[in-house]
């Protein structure tokens, strides 16, 4: 029997243990990435650099860059939490404030959802749970589909713009940026633009938490007066039947 040869005497690569790859690391990585650097750096390439992985160990896992978008967009989700028992109406605003909080809390969040609908699970559920306020305040399913769409298009563009600085003014600080309107809106004819003069100080104030809150509380009150309407409707018909 042939004796078995031992090792050749070039040299060879040593292969190193790698830490396995999986999909949950790379969303962290992207997220990381998010927060650094913002979403336009969130790439297949960029991901991979990160993890000390090649880019086609990132694709074996990730079909391509929309795909690890909408795993990204999910995990943003996965940080809003349910919330508690109450009235439609209270549950409303503490889902749209706890959405607003992560996009504040990562760098292009809300940036990043602009345009997504959300179809990963916890996107999903964030949807049920805002449906299901809908459904409570008794509007039909497409008013429910409607208001839906409208809830998430306010907290999200309304979180967007908070995160940019406004233009045309040249800084890189939005309090200095602001203030630089206020003072401009009051050089302006108070004859001309009585109104804007006025409201000079409240149109660029960089607090924008009793803001959010005005628009929310206005959404609420429509709804609120749909759901009134719906309610009325049926005993009309009904009183006429009798």
């Amino acid at each position: 029997m042939p004796r078995k040869l031992p090792a050749p005497i070039w040299p060879r690569r040593i292969l190193r243990h790698l830490p396995p790859v999986s999909d949950e690391a790379i969303v962290e990585a992207a997220l990381g990435l998010l927060d650094r650097e913002g979403v336009d750096a969130v790439t297949m390439r960029g991901v991979a650099e990160c993890m000390g992985v090649t880019t086609p160990t990132i694709y074996w896992h990730v079909e391509n860059k929309d795909g690890l978008l909408e795993r990204l967009y999910d995990r943003l989700c996965s940080e809003v939490a349910r919330p508690s028992s109450g009235p439609w109406q209270d549950r409303l605003r503490l889902l749209a404030n706890g959405i607003r909080a992560v996009f504040v809390g990562h760098r292009d969040a809300a940036k990043l959802a602009v345009g997504r609908f959300p179809l990963g699970p916890h996107g999903l559920q964030i949807t049920e749970w805002v449906l299901e306020a809908l459904a409570e305040a008794g509007l039909d399913p497409e008013e429910m589909a409607h208001g839906a769409y409208l809830f998430f298009s306010y907290v999200t563009s309304f979180s967007h713009q908070e995160t940019i600085l406004p233009t045309p003014v040249s800084t890189n600080d939005r309090r200095d940026a602001l203030k630089k309107i206020e003072q401009y809106l009051l050089t302006l004819s108070e004859k001309q633009f009585p109104h804007v003069t006025r409201s000079a100080k409240a149109l660029s104030q960089p607090g924008l938490d009793r803001r959010f809150a005005f628009g929310l509380d206005q959404f609420l009150l429509g709804l609120t007066e749909s759901s009134k309407r719906q309610r009325r409707e049926p005993a009309k018909k009904k009183s006429k039947r009798s």
